[in-house]
Order: C-alpha cells, then sequence, then structure tokens
C-alpha cells in the first residue's frame, strides 16, 4: 500500500501511540465518492446525503447521519482496491485540500425522502439482444440477473416505505399517548368526582385521587416518549439500511450496462469483419488470389 503523508506536530513526537482525527465535510465525502465511481466495473457503495444545517440541533438526526457516514466507510474499508486507491490515499493524506469537493445535491440516500421510481435516463438497464449467435454469450443467464436486480431494488423500496409508514404511525400514536394524558388529568380531577372539597373527610382522597391522576398523565407522556424517540429510531436505522441496499443497485447496474456496451461494441465489430471477410472472398472468386485487390482486401481485413 503506498504511503500516506502526514503533518505530524512536534508535540506528538513520543514513544507512545498516536492516534489521528480525520475532519472532511460531506462535500469531501462525496468527492472521494466521485472519484471511486469512475471505476467501471467496481460496485461502490452508496453515498448518504449531506445533513442538513437547520436540523443540526437535533441529536437524533446528527447521530443518524454519523451512523450513515460510518457503514458508509466500513463498506470502504472492506475492499482493498478501494483502500489502495490512490484518492483515498489522498482523502486521508494532510494534502487533501479544503476546496477539493464533489458536486453538491447529489445526494442518494434519504429515507424520508425516499422516490422508488425510476427515471428513464438515470440508473436504468440498457436493453440489447445480440442479431447473431456469440460463444460464450449466455444472454437467458444475464437477462434473469437483471430482472433479479430489478426485484430486489423493488423489494427494498416495498420495504422502506412501509418502515416510513410505520414510523409515521408512531408519531401519531406518541400524539395520541400525549393528548390522552392531559385529557385524563384534565377530566378525572377529583373536584369533579368528590365535589370542591369543602368537606373535612373528603379532602384526604381528593388529593390521592389527584395524586393518582397526575403520575397516569405523566405515565402516558413517558410512553409518547418510548414510541417516538427510542422505536422511531431504531426503525429509522433499519430503513437507511434497506436504502442503502436498494441504492447499491444503482452501481451494479451500472456494471451490467458496461457490460452490455462491450457486447454492443464486440457486435458491431464482428459485423465488420464479416463485411470484409464476405469482400474478400467474391474478389477471391472473381480476380484470384494473387490479384493486387485481393491482397489489399485482405490486408483489411486482418487489421
Amino acid at each position: 500500500m503506498a504511503a500516506i503523508p502526514l503533518s505530524v506536530p512536534e508535540a506528538a513526537a513520543s514513544t507512545d501511540t498516536i492516534q489521528f482525527k480525520l475532519v472532511a465535510h460531506s462535500d469531501q465525502i462525496s468527492w472521494l465518492h466521485e472519484k471511486l465511481s469512475l471505476l467501471p466495473e467496481v460496485v461502490v457503495p452508496p453515498l448518504p446525503e449531506p445533513p442538513l444545517t437547520s436540523r443540526m440541533d437535533d441529536q437524533d438526526y446528527v447521530e443518524r447521519k454519523r451512523l450513515q457516514i460510518e457503514r458508509f466507510f466500513e463498506k470502504i474499508m472492506t475492499r482493498d482496491l478501494f483502500v489502495q486507491h490512490p484518492d483515498f490515499v489522498h482523502f486521508l493524506s494532510s494534502d487533501m485540500a479544503p476546496t477539493e469537493v464533489g458536486r453538491t445535491h447529489r445526494g442518494v440516500l434519504s429515507f424520508l425522502r425516499f422516490n422508488r421510481v425510476i427515471r428513464p435516463n438515470d440508473h436504468g438497464f440498457k436493453s440489447y439482444k445480440a442479431p447473431m449467435s456469440l460463444e460464450g454469450n449466455d444472454q437467458e443467464t444475464f437477462h434473469r440477473h437483471q430482472v433479479y436486480i430489478i426485484r430486489l431494488e423493488s423489494y427494498f423500496g416495498a420495504i422502506a416505505e412501509s418502515l416510513n409508514h410505520l414510523i409515521q404511525n408512531r408519531e401519531a400514536l406518541s400524539d395520541v399517548l400525549t393528548h390522552m394524558g392531559d385529557l385524563v388529568i384534565e377530566t378525572t380531577q377529583s373536584k369533579y368526582r368528590l365535589g370542591d372539597g369543602s368537606a373535612e373527610e373528603l379532602r384526604q382522597g381528593q388529593r390521592a385521587l389527584d395524586h393518582k391522576m397526575q403520575l397516569f398523565g405523566l405515565l402516558m407522556d413517558e410512553l409518547g416518549f418510548i414510541s417516538t424517540r427510542q422505536g422511531i429510531e431504531e426503525t429509522m436505522k433499519f430503513g437507511d439500511v434497506m436504502i442503502e441496499q436498494k441504492n447499491s443497485m444503482d452501481p451494479l447496474k451500472t456494471v451490467f450496462n458496461a457490460r452490455t456496451q462491450k457486447l454492443m461494441e464486440y457486435v458491431e465489430s464482428v459485423k465488420f469483419r464479416n463485411k470484409k471477410r464476405d469482400k474478400a472472398d467474391k474478389l477471391k472468386v472473381r480476380m484470384g488470389m494473387h490479384a493486387p485487390e485481393v491482397q489489399a482486401t485482405v490486408a483489411e481485413e486482418q487489421e
């Protein structure tokens, strides 16, 4: 692996283990993703959508984005081809400039903005059927693999949409629980059941009932909090993973399309070669093998 140039401060020169902290913003990570995506026959993990500055005060949102980036780099680190790539080494080094950024608004991972519809000019399969029989070209198997990828994409997308509906239902349930707690406290106050409490013998029971209703209302608030913060957080994490799996089909399609493009170019070259061969065969029959025109045509065919 190539050496990584680092600028080490003099204060860090010691015999102890030194830990380095890499600080990179989302545009620089996008730059790395663009560089790795230039590899034509390698599936690159999908890039998470950049965080919104308006939501940086939301701790749950920030943690969710951190986990998305963590999963992205975990997938990158599992491939030696990515780790040893010169652009990845440059990204880790101190030579990485703040001005080296990727294209903005290029995010493909956004759970709440998920759209399963694929535009015709975006990450679609190229359809091509060779007009001739080619050795080693099992087009039926290749087509089945394409159908399988599309089904996987649809499957992951359906799960993500279902999780999105689940999150919305849990948020509605949380609001209902909180509202129910408020209504219980308001409608079961002891003054509605025991009068205004002017009687001395009823005051103690009235206070005990008020205390119990207060606890019940707080319990409803706590249930709403758990449903919102804990349950929805786990659902969002699972939904993000589903979106990552769904979006990982896009670079896989790029690899398949590269194969289709090469097949198209190969078929065109075979057609051109056959055309030259037919021309040479006709000239051989008409003029003989040693005619200058025949020799020139044969040489052109061999080229």
